[in-house]
């Protein structure tokens, strides 16, 4: 279908945008709770109870969000885009408000925090869920849909790659103001740069149709239909994992490797797997389907990093243990919105209605969901433990905790997420292909050529 191939310069606008997302939940995973305690001040205990709250209202706020933006009147510029751009725009500002308010305020750091973490709730999924929505939108095909998939993961592989080399080497170490500052500054720019700039070079293709909407009360039944829900919660789980490693990450090189910098190096390590394995996805799904290699990337990179229990101050462990959990991250990030698009058609081969929003509802809610379960629990353990954000070495237990979050709990969670996945998620290769061709005849009866 002509009208469905996709240009590179289009390509490349499609993962700006999709790069411009990357520093918000990036950033917020990785330094925002050793920020509050080391500039700001904040307990851990009390920063761990303000994640759990925030993401707590999530919970209802997400849907909600992914419903209004699904019924919104589609405008000339398209249905999802003018809604990123606003999202975008007003993102951006409460980021800034996120970090320098706490830390410009001589009194009232917590309530400042607790109001922007809030605020976060609200329009980060204004902007994330749009996103999100955008490539069932841009094209039925599915070669291009998977194109499309692996250009987003791979934006998302290196974004995240970028900030991992770069912000450690910006702070210099985890108490530095003035690296936070320059820090934060640097990824608002690029959050509303790339993503605006990207956002304006897409293109919708894929018209929603209006007797297609759904209701309110349709809304639970989508997100009850078993591959919606079994995505939800595995990613959930894992993304739980990897936030509690992520949140501790930091602690891990400043008291026990002594080097923040040490991140920067083993950051680019990584990529000796990661775009490798990205790489050869396309045949590995041609041949195996999407079903078993995400399993398979999952697994590589949620139980890698045990080895390094054998020695938590080894160097070569840590250096072995990213490069095998590259090779499944280079599996799985392309493929988690391919995924997403696949449950998207699901829902329509089954209701009869289109979705995107409500199905990236949770996308937007796993991702804050996780970072306020995984960023709460390092915070109570480190506060049980006696964390003291002034001293340049931390007692036992302090250290017995980072180790504990950075190497043992990920590795439980993710193995039940690994478990959840490969048991339940429906749609094999053999059902996706059916999926795909019950679609095509629908399309074709309805007039829709491809």
């Amino acid at each position: 279908m002509n009208q469905d191939k996709i240009k590179m310069r289009e390509k490349l606008s499609f993962a700006m945008a999709n790069f411009g997302n990357i520093p918000v939940m990036t950033l917020i995973n990785g330094y925002l709770l050793i920020f509050y305690t080391n500039i700001c001040g904040l307990s851990p205990a009390a920063c761990a109870t303000l994640f759990l709250i925030a993401r707590f209202l999530d919970a209802i706020n997400d849907p909600l969000v992914g419903f209004i933006i699904d019924h919104l009147p589609t405008r000339k510029m398209g249905h999802f885009r003018p809604t990123l751009i606003l999202g975008t725009i007003l993102c951006s500002a409460n980021f800034l408000l996120l970090w320098f308010g706490p830390m410009l305020s001589t009194s009232g750091k917590l309530a400042i925090a607790y109001v922007s973490y809030i605020l976060l709730g609200v329009l980060f999924p204004v902007m994330d869920i749009s996103l999100n929505s955008l490539l069932p939108v841009m094209t039925e095909d599915m070669k291009e849909r998977n194109r499309l998939s692996s250009i987003k993961g791979l934006a998302y592989v290196i974004g995240a790659l970028v900030i991992g080399v770069a912000a450690p080497l910006i702070l210099g170490d985890a108490s530095n103001k003035q690296g936070y500052i320059n820090l934060v500054l640097i990824m608002t720019a690029v959050i509303f740069f790339f993503s605006i700039i990207g956002t304006m070079g897409v293109k919708e293709r894929v018209k929603p149709q209006m007797e297609n909407s759904y209701s309110a009360k349709e809304l639970f039944k989508i997100l009850s239909q078993k591959p919606v829900y079994i995505t939800f919660l595995a990613v959930l789980l894992y993304s739980i994992g990897s936030n509690i490693a992520n949140a501790a990450n930091t602690y891990f090189y400043t008291y026990i490797f002594e080097d923040l910098t040490l991140a920067s190096i083993i950051t680019l390590i990584t990529c000796v797997t990661v775009f490798p394995a990205t790489m050869v996805i396309g045949n590995l799904i041609g041949r195996f389907g999407k079903k078993k290699i995400y399993a398979i990337g999952l697994a590589l990179a949620g139980l890698a990093p045990i080895i390094r229990l054998l020695n938590v101050r080894s160097i070569p462990l840590l250096i072995v243990s990213v490069l095998i959990a590259g090779i499944g991250a280079g599996f799985a990030a392309p493929l988690n919105y391919g995924i997403q698009a696949d449950n998207t058609d699901y829902i329509e081969v089954s209701m009869g209605i289109r979705a995107e929003g409500a199905v990236a509802s949770l996308s937007s809610f796993v991702s804050k969901c996780a970072m306020g379960i995984g960023g709460a629990i390092p915070g109570y353990l480190l506060q049980l433990a006696g964390f003291d954000s002034k001293a340049a070495v931390q007692n036992d237990n302090v250290i017995n905790v980072i180790v504990l979050c950075v190497l043992i709990l990920p590795a439980i969670v993710n193995v039940v997420a690994i478990v959840i996945f490969s048991k339940g998620y429906p749609i094999t290769k053999e059902k996706l292909n059916e999926q795909t061709y019950l679609l095509r005849e629908k399309r074709s009866k309805a007039g829709i050529s491809e």
